[in-house]
């Protein structure tokens, strides 16, 4: 690595999200361009060692990785701890995928392999309750365990970016 450069799974993004029609963009991560990096080992240690490195967010790879469920939400509770936007790029299109990492706390998702507006709309309702989607409700992480789901579907899961 030269001067300047920055290693390899590192990547300048604009965070483009797939929104319902008619939904404010009102998560910090689309206000501007961000950096971020990727986590392909399910370390909790080792996220805790990215989400100090400065980076304005991370994904948990589970498309390419061995990475578990399991495994995905202790770093997604290990980010949130840190402070740091928590994005799951998934092993499909899976709407009980999805809705199972969003529970976890994720901030977001990364879906592979998007090719046809339907496919984008699809992935779009099964992230977000209705009335702008058709997620189902699960009182897990994500909402306090139910101690906090109006809070959670009044803001923070109106914030998620697909």
């Amino acid at each position: 690595m030269g001067p300047g450069s920055t290693p390899a799974a590192s990547k300048v993004s604009r965070v483009r999200p797939i929104l319902p029609p008619g939904a404010p963009v009102t998560s910090d991560l689309l206000s501007r361009t961000t950096v971020g990096s990727w986590l392909q080992l399910a370390d909790p240690a080792l996220t805790e060692m990215m989400a100090g490195a400065g980076f304005d967010w991370l994904t948990v790879d589970l498309e390419h990785t061995a990475t578990t469920l399991d495994q995905a939400q202790g770093m997604i509770q290990v980010g949130d701890l840190s402070g740091i936007p928590m994005l799951v790029r998934l092993s499909g299109h899976d709407p009980a995928q999805i809705k199972r990492v969003l529970d976890a706390g994720a901030s977001g998702i990364i879906a592979p392999m998007v090719n046809t507006p339907e496919q984008a709309k699809r992935l779009v309702d099964a992230a977000f309750y209705p009335p702008q989607g058709s997620r189902g409700v699960g009182l897990a992480r994500a909402q306090g365990y139910g101690l906090s789901f109006d809070e959670y579907r009044d803001s923070d899961a109106r914030e998620v970016v697909v």
